[in-house]
């Protein structure tokens, strides 16, 4: 983003409360956490549920920040500071709001490219490798880690330069009509949903419901653009009935790590997966259809730096984007292979004797546990193989069926040691009980800090260590636990 306050105060239809030293002068970037802003920003005091952002006017400023947007009149220590630092500070109504309103008008300067990702698992890995393969040829600008909500959004099109080309916004929802309000204002180009689970089945109710919250990205899009579908999904044929894509005005582009998709138009898939001793795929990646191909199909081989047999159905559809995007299959293939994986998405670590751990505790379901309960058994170690797996929230009527199926998918794999942490994962216990693990080599614990003690003497330096869970068990204090 870079606008100047007179174009802000349009924008957002705002009050200046206080006028800048320099109001032509153009702000650079957008944050609403004072502890990060630096030179020229625009900080956004948003309210919060602990913290009021209106309380840290004067941090902000005095770190660089220009312009303040804020809810309501600032008090008389956050004027004095910004008369002190020549900022200015401009009231509106919602800063939210203003937020979007600003992030509107900045894509509608964009002369980018903006890529829609959504989909209920792999969708942060699908835009990273995305912006990998993007990256390779243009000026790419993607979601930061999982800025993708109704506030993330908005800041990933204020975070592009004007020169920007490629634009990778992910796109998350637990509702019906939040995709179609992210898109209302990033204006997707071409789209893509990874697949159809079942979080957020607490509040929609059905994978149909869901389906369809996912089906207002291909809503948002123009005639002729590229649609990208999981053709391996089971609730692809579903998403296919669903508005425009069911209307056949979209470039429908198929994608599978299950061999090549029926049909006749584009198309990336997989062919002869392998798996490594570490669990990292390899594979022929097959596409045909795309201008950058012609009508044959062409094949390439592709290794894959992430571990896991998932992430070929993940790299898949960055390809097909790669491919709508002009790059040519060698050059998609080279930039898969280079990827590492995100902070808390299957990141290696080493715990403090020595032994491999996988920091996957950002986020879980029932599909990314038994994924990476594939990946764990994949993983060749000599030494056990230790699981700890946490709650998975907004399951609703498919919490119980879940965890069980998440605990037998761990006995399956081969667990030493399974570590359940919290009330839901008694569930986890139980499934993996009833497939035959010994009910020694489970542990139930309440939180992080227990499964931490539960650990204590228990990993050897050969022993290789799974870490998951939705975000809010906050998982990640057990990987700082065993790798201090």
């Amino acid at each position: 983003m870079k606008l100047d306050t007179n174009r802000i105060l349009d924008i957002t239809g705002g009050r200046l409360a206080l006028a800048p030293a320099d109001a032509g002068r153009d702000l650079v970037g957008l944050t609403w956490d004072s502890r990060t802003a630096w030179q020229d920003c625009l900080y956004a005091a948003l309210p919060g549920e602990r913290v009021d952002g209106n309380d840290f006017i004067a941090s902000a400023v005095e770190a660089g920040a220009m312009l303040v947007l804020a809810g309501r009149e600032p008090d008389a220590a956050a004027l004095e500071a910004a008369r002190a630092h020549g900022a200015g500070i401009v009231e509106v109504e919602d800063v939210e709001a203003a937020i979007t309103a600003l992030a509107a008008a900045w894509r509608s300067m964009l002369g980018a490219t903006v890529i829609g990702i959504t989909g209920s698992v792999g969708k942060t890995t699908v835009k990273s490798l995305t912006r990998q393969v993007l990256s390779s040829r243009f000026k790419t600008v993607a979601t930061k880690g999982n800025f993708n909500n109704e506030l993330g959004a908005p800041y990933t099109v204020l975070s592009a330069d004007a020169d920007c080309e490629m634009l990778v916004v992910e796109m998350g929802m637990d509702d019906l009509g939040q995709i179609a309000h992210i898109c209302s204002f990033a204006k997707p180009d071409m789209g893509l949903v990874n697949n159809v689970g079942v979080s957020h089945l607490e509040r929609l109710g059905s994978r149909e419901n869901i389906a369809r919250a996912k089906a207002e990205l291909f809503d948002a899009l123009e005639p002729g653009s590229f649609a990208f579908v999981n053709a391996a999904d089971d609730m692809t044929p579903f998403l296919r009935s669903c508005g425009r894509l069911a209307e056949g005005v979209l470039n429908e582009a198929d994608f599978s790590a299950a061999g090549e998709p029926a049909g006749e138009g584009c198309a990336v898939w997989a062919e002869g997966v392998s798996v490594d001793d570490e669990g990292r795929p390899s594979f022929t990646l097959c596409a045909r259809g795309f201008d950058a191909l012609g009508a044959e199909v062409e094949r390439v081989s592709c290794s894959l730096g992430l571990r896991g047999v998932h992430n070929v159905s993940n790299a898949c559809g960055a390809a097909g984007i790669g491919l709508a995007c002009g790059i040519g299959l060698a050059g998609v293939a080279r930039a898969l292979g280079e990827a590492v994986p995100e902070a808390g998405r299957q990141e290696v670590k080493r715990a403090a004797c020595g032994a491999v751990v996988f920091d996957d505790a950002y986020n879980a379901s029932p599909a990314s546990m038994k994924a990476s309960l594939s990946m764990l058994e994949s993983y060749k170690a000599s030494g056990c193989k230790i699981a700890v797996l946490g709650d998975m929230g907004e399951l609703g009527a498919a919490s119980v069926e879940g965890h069980r199926e998440t605990g037998r998918a761990a006995a399956e794999a081969g667990v030493g040691l399974l570590v359940c942490v919290g009330e839901a994962a008694a569930d986890i216990a139980a499934g993996a009980y009833a497939a035959g693990m010994a009910e020694g080599r489970i542990v139930r614990v309440a939180d992080a800090d227990a499964a931490v003690r539960a650990l204590e003497g228990r990993i050897d330096s050969s022993d290789v260590v799974l870490v998951k869970a939705s975000h809010f068990m906050r998982l990640d204090r057990v990987v700082e636990g065993i790798i201090a």
